[in-house]
């Protein structure tokens, strides 16, 4: 009789529910944005699977990653971002397992904190003096936004997440952006690829710029030589074979120069870690194929990517080479005038719009407001010494904790994973290296490498003597 009663009185509930969902998607149909209809059934769709399993959303989250330049709702909600949407929901839920739920508190706890309060802390205090405090507010506001993203990685994934989930998710996003770059250069879709002059087709994929796609294949590749290396079945290996085909042409169209010289480094290292474990006659196969791979290449590779690579030694006639070394030069006088706090965080480009360089590098239809090219230069300007110290200390930590992790799981004998995350340390570190040539502060897959550090340090401790039993393919 209880139940009877509890079912009509939610009833009204119910019905409201299904009357302001069909508004809801029949509205969008008497406008200009009829795909919006499609919005209320994937919102609700998304609430009650995120509901169910949280780590969906954030595995969403992370797979969009590489979709900067499609990651907006567009219609009358052009900046409203679908990956801020799902952050929220997961927040959400967060908030309420931590009313409900111990547990929850001891999964966010973490060595990384201190670091992330104490850089919080420097970007607060520069910003009272920043010359430019909007700018800096707003790079504040990123720092809550990154710790939110690092709390949620600690509490939705876990240690069978890192073997299995974590790579699929991120190889195949990086993937998908690398085989969308292929059809833009290879079709001059302009969607995935920007024209540089009239002669000359740099692919993007879904990001928005060509070398924010050559770091997000740099990230990727260990993962996938990983499982090249260890996959059990061949289909495993084959499927890895043509993924990393795939993202080494992606990142030929993207004609980044920076991207090429990391890539080379990686690949010889990756060489190197994973040529131990490799009979003779493996040996001889691998460099087999590396001379094909090679010869293919120099084959298939367009002539005007070789021309762009020799430019990187041209450094009196290239003008881009140029320009970034006027960023070196604007950053050590920044340095100079406010050595201890710096000038604001997110501030170097207000910095150098300011300076003869940008006139001198003016270009038509861009803004002189650049970039650094560095992320720590960014850092160093921005928040001074005592800001690189807890920055590059949060970075130090979290490789430590993967580099720890490694050493306690091959203490155990359990050698799969301690190559497991060999490889994700080497992601990590090879993606530190790209960025001091790219300027991103909060690099998503940065961020989720910080607290993934974290969750394999957790794993390691936690492990029983005997070895997981957790392979791959």
């Amino acid at each position: 009789m209880e139940r009877l009663n509890a079912r009509t009185e939610s009833s009204p509930l119910w019905l409201g529910l299904i009357v302001l969902m069909v508004i809801a998607t029949l509205v969008p149909l008497w406008t200009p944005w009829p795909a919006l209809a499609l919005l209320p059934g994937l919102l609700l769709g998304s609430l009650v699977l995120i509901g169910r399993g949280p780590s969906w959303g954030l595995y969403a989250i992370i797979f969009l990653i590489p979709f900067g330049h499609f990651r907006q709702f567009g219609g009358p909600l052009p900046d409203i971002k679908i990956h801020w949407v799902l952050a929220a929901v997961l927040l959400l839920v967060l908030l309420l397992r931590l009313v409900r739920d111990q547990r929850t508190v001891r999964q966010l706890s973490s060595n990384l904190w201190p670091w992330w309060w104490l850089f919080l802390a420097v970007s607060l205090f520069s910003t009272l003096w920043s010359a430019f405090p909007g700018q800096a507010i707003q790079q504040v506001l990123l720092t809550l936004v990154a710790m939110a993203f690092f709390a949620l990685v600690l509490v939705f994934l876990d240690g069978r997440a890192l073997m299995r989930q974590l790579p699929l998710v991120i190889v195949s996003s990086v993937s998908l952006g690398s085989v969308f770059a292929l059809i833009g250069y290879l079709f001059d879709v302009p969607w995935f690829a920007v024209e540089v002059s009239s002669e000359f087709t740099r692919s993007t994929g879904v990001t928005s710029d060509p070398n924010n796609l050559a770091m997000l294949i740099i990230f990727a590749l260990p993962f996938v030589v990983f499982w090249l290396v260890h996959g059990q079945r061949p289909l495993v290996r084959l499927a890895a074979l043509l993924l990393l085909a795939i993202n080494l042409g992606a990142l030929v169209v993207s004609f980044s120069r920076s991207g090429a010289l990391v890539t080379a480094l990686l690949l010889a290292t990756l060489l190197v870690v994973n040529a131990r474990g490799l009979r003779p006659r493996h040996l001889g196969l691998v460099f087999a194929g590396g001379a094909m791979a090679l010869l293919v290449a120099l084959m298939l590779v367009p002539q005007g990517y070789w021309e762009r690579q020799a430019t990187l030694t041209a450094s009196d006639t290239d003008r881009s080479i140029n320009r970034r070394a006027s960023y070196l030069v604007v950053a050590g006088d920044a340095f100079e005038q406010r050595p201890l706090i710096g000038h604001g965080p997110g501030t170097f480009r207000e910095l150098y719009a300011k300076t003869d360089w940008a006139q001198r590098f003016d270009r038509e239809g861009a803004t002189n407001r650049r970039f650094a090219h560095n992320t720590y230069l960014e850092v160093v300007v921005g928040t001074g010494v005592l800001g690189a110290i807890c920055f590059l200390g949060l970075l130090a930590v979290a490789a430590r904790n993967l580099w720890l992790a490694r050493r306690l799981l091959l203490a155990r004998g359990d050698r799969h994973h301690a190559d497991q995350v060999l490889h994700y340390l080497l992601a990590f570190l090879f993606l530190l290296l790209y960025m001091t040539m790219f300027s991103d502060v909060f690099q998503k897959h940065m961020l989720l490498s910080l607290g993934v550090s974290q969750l394999w340090l957790r794993f390691a401790l936690e492990a029983e003597a005997a070895p997981v039993a957790e392979t791959v393919g």
